[in-house]
């Protein structure tokens, strides 16, 4: 399983999360997309059906500001392979306890958790301090996501937010 980064450069380098995971070996850029992307503009949630896709071909993430990147940034990224993370809330410094704005690093680590690549995402959070902080705020949601179809997950998400955004 491989993750890849599609970096913009829009964020500060000391403070990429996805630099990061390039540097210490858990990633690698690249400049198109691979297997599932992780857009949270998809209308279609990551869920374990799309194990096989991420076994096989991987995981890309896009590593982009939040405040740069409008709808028309993210509609680019949104082919079929599109996938949007259900509800969880960032542990970043930057976004803390925001719904949905969460790091890359944030990102992939509760993608992997919801594949049931558990203790690799619990070493990809370790990268930061905050991690853990990340990990405590959505412990019980991610246990509840793991493993799930898309249509359990979709319930769950109802069940703490109502109807998705």
């Amino acid at each position: 399983m491989q993750i890849y980064v599609i970096e913009l450069g829009q964020d500060d380098p000391k403070k990429c999360t996805s630099r990061k995971m390039v540097h210490f070996g858990y990633a690698r850029f690249t400049v198109k997309p691979k297997g599932i992307i992780l857009n949270p503009l998809s209308r279609i949630l990551l869920s374990d059906e799309d194990k096989y896709l991420v076994d096989r071909i991987g995981l890309t993430v896009i590593d982009s500001s939040w405040k740069k990147s409008d709808t028309n940034f993210f509609q680019k990224f949104n082919d079929k392979n599109a996938r949007r993370l259900p509800f969880l809330l960032a542990g970043n410094p930057t976004n803390y306890a925001k719904p949905f704005m969460l790091s890359s690093l944030e990102a992939v680590a509760a993608s992997l958790y919801i594949l049931e690549y558990t203790d690799l995402a619990i070493k990809i959070l370790s990268l930061y301090k905050w991690g853990n902080t990340f990990y405590q705020l959505n412990l019980d949601l991610l246990e509840s996501y793991k493993g799930k179809s898309r249509e359990e997950i979709e319930k769950i998400e109802k069940e703490y937010i109502g109807e998705p955004q």
